[in-house]
């Protein structure tokens, strides 16, 4: 079901991360089979389920900086996939699918040396289940940025999912990012590659290594040392609606 778009995205990513805040999920949710899937239907699937999984910048170019240099943040993701196709309904134990995959997050980043960010990120379900994410992060903003010229990084993350049982996933993203703002409002855009690595535990399934270009914008709106950052990525025929909200020091 195609229609989580424009405001509605946004309004669900909003209230998952309220409900995440105030009552984190108990219940399981989703679970992936690939005891009787195709191999094209777990391609497609592995596509959707790495971009999904994959790194979710969150953060303008500019670096965080020696004095304290601090970032730490609660943030949601929310993935419009296709449910409607048959890769997921064949893939999800039950076949029933939601519309969204919901990835929540908490990010820590600290700047070092030579304008270099260095971030590590724990996402704790994805799709409600007992699979979670880790990863972690380095940005290198090669310019500064100033009261006049805008500041560009390039980034590489990495994250890997852990308590799947019938398959593993990693991965790899890079981007380069431009920013430039005036006062507490700092808007930025950016473009990368996303690597997925997704190798299934099934002998007549073979591994899947899609990589897909993605671009993204969003804006870090900065009241004393309170941040909040929406953020909308775009792979294709794939979006992704996140928010943060956390400390910056």
């Amino acid at each position: 079901m195609r229609n989580f778009i424009g405001k509605k995205g946004w309004v669900l990513s909003a209230a998952a991360l309220i409900i995440l805040i105030l009552a984190p999920p108990t219940e399981a949710g989703s679970k992936i089979n690939l005891t009787n899937v195709n191999q094209d239907d777990m391609n497609s699937m592995a596509r959707e389920l790495g971009l999904a999984s994959s790194a979710i910048p969150l953060a303008p170019s500019e670096p965080l900086g020696l004095v304290l240099g601090l970032d730490v943040g609660l943030g949601v993701s929310v993935a419009d996939i296709h449910d409607e196709k048959t890769y997921w309904h064949s893939t999800i134990e039950g076949g029933n699918p939601k519309p969204v995959l919901i990835l929540p997050q908490i990010s820590v980043r600290k700047g070092i040396p030579l304008g270099i960010d260095l971030g590590a990120t724990y996402a704790p379900t994805v799709l409600g289940s007992n699979i979670s994410l880790v990863g972690g992060e380095v940005k290198w903003s090669f310019i500064k940025g100033s009261m006049l010229t805008p500041a560009l990084a390039l980034r590489v993350n990495y994250h890997r999912a852990l308590g799947a049982s019938d398959f593993s996933l990693q991965t790899v993203s890079t981007d380069l990012s431009i920013s430039k703002g005036l006062g507490p409002i700092k808007p930025y855009t950016g473009v990368g590659m996303s690597f997925i690595f997704f190798n299934p535990d099934t002998a007549n399934l073979k591994k899947t290594e899609p990589r897909e270009l993605k671009g993204y914008a969003g804006v870090r709106i900065k009241l004393m040392l309170i941040q909040i950052v929406p953020e909308i990525d775009l792979a294709r025929d794939f979006l992704i609606y996140s928010l943060k909200v956390g400390l910056i020091l």
